[in-house]
């Protein structure tokens, strides 16, 4: 599944170090370089307050190296470790080289189908300002976005079955007809 998106960061004053270099002219953003890795736009925005915490020296006790887990919303899905970790030099291009800790997510399990092709090992990494801040799209106006970007559904999310993003409890929602974005809602 391909990911069509496409974001304009209007002109505009500005000192954020993600914007401050297109003040004048905004920049427009592909699919191409909205989100690291190719990743599902569905999984990102999961993972963004995980991604966020991890910055900001959260501590999660998923295991002793202070990992989280995290799931897509799929029935089927994908589950990832968000981990920081020393910069191996084997992250995607565009990682600094000194970069010296790395947030990512590492895909540990496939259940089923993914339109995204994530498989076992896949790893996606979080642009900060520290590295890959040129190549991609703040991933905090990425986040606050989101709700109003049309984006084609995955085939592996079923609204009536949508998991927890915690994946070691087995909690399940749906969303009722005439709930849904993609039936007419906001």
């Amino acid at each position: 599944m391909s990911c069509e998106l496409c974001v304009k960061h209007l002109p505009g004053e500005t000192e954020c170090v993600w914007h401050r270099e297109h003040k004048q002219t905004g920049k427009e953003y592909s699919a191409i370089n909205i989100l690291p890795s190719k990743v599902c736009p569905i999984m990102y925005h999961t993972l963004y307050p995980y991604f966020l915490g991890a910055l900001f020296g959260a501590k999660y006790a998923y295991n002793d190296e202070g990992d989280c887990q995290v799931c897509c919303p799929a029935e089927k899905g994908v589950d990832v470790l968000v981990r920081v970790r020393p910069n191996d030099g084997k992250f995607e291009a565009g990682v600094d080289a000194d970069w010296r800790d790395v947030i990512h997510a590492e895909v540990m399990a496939v259940h089923g189908h993914c339109d995204y092709g994530h498989q076992v090992g896949d790893r996606i990494v979080f642009p900060t300002t520290r590295s890959m801040r040129t190549q991609y799209m703040c991933p905090a106006g990425f986040n606050n976005i989101f709700p109003f970007l049309k984006i084609e559904t995955p085939s592996c999310i079923n609204p009536q079955r949508l998991r927890c993003p915690d994946w070691e409890e087995n909690i399940y929602y749906a969303i009722p007809e005439g709930h849904r974005r993609d039936e007419g809602g906001t």
